[in-house]
């Protein structure tokens, strides 16, 4: 569900908890100050932000852009949904909901006709990366973009 100005609170309170975790296991990932609501409308589109629901429970939050600059500034607009900020609800974390949240960003692809999901992750996020790698997702390269080591990843869609 895209995210409104009624729920864009939401949306950046789910990243602020995944970030306050993230920081109590000594993993920081996102500054609180950059997750506001008007920080994240600088950043983003809101309609390219998303709110993920279950049975009425929300389970989870991401971005899919349809252009990204910033990472993949070779790519064709529209050709390919970028995923950012991906983030499952506290209460719901290792149960299986991220791999959901990523199918729901394939579904949104496969809606449109776009046969490429790509993201980027930080080069020394094991964890994450092999998150990732689980769903499906191939290395492309390793890039120093923004003063961050990151590395691209690419997921193929049968439409």
């Amino acid at each position: 569900m895209n995210v409104t100005n009624e729920s864009l609170e939401i949306f950046s309170k789910v990243l602020n908890d995944s970030a306050k975790w993230l920081n109590s296991i000594n993993q920081p990932m996102w500054k609180c100050e950059d997750i506001t609501s008007e920080q994240l409308l600088k950043k983003y589109r809101i309609e390219d932000m998303k709110l993920c629901y279950e049975n009425g429970k929300l389970i989870g939050v991401y971005v899919l852009q349809w252009y990204d600059p910033l990472f993949w500034e070779s790519l064709q607009k529209n050709g390919s949904g970028i995923l950012h900020k991906l983030a499952v609800c506290r209460e719901y974390a290792n149960k299986g909901y991220g791999s959901k949240l990523i199918q729901s960003a394939e579904l949104m692809c496969k809606e449109r006709n776009v046969k490429w999901l790509r993201l980027n992750c930080g080069t020394f996020r094991d964890r994450l990366r092999k998150f990732y790698e689980s769903n499906g997702f191939k290395m492309v390269d390793r890039v120093f973009i923004d003063n961050r080591d990151q590395i691209r990843y690419e997921k193929f869609l049968t439409l």
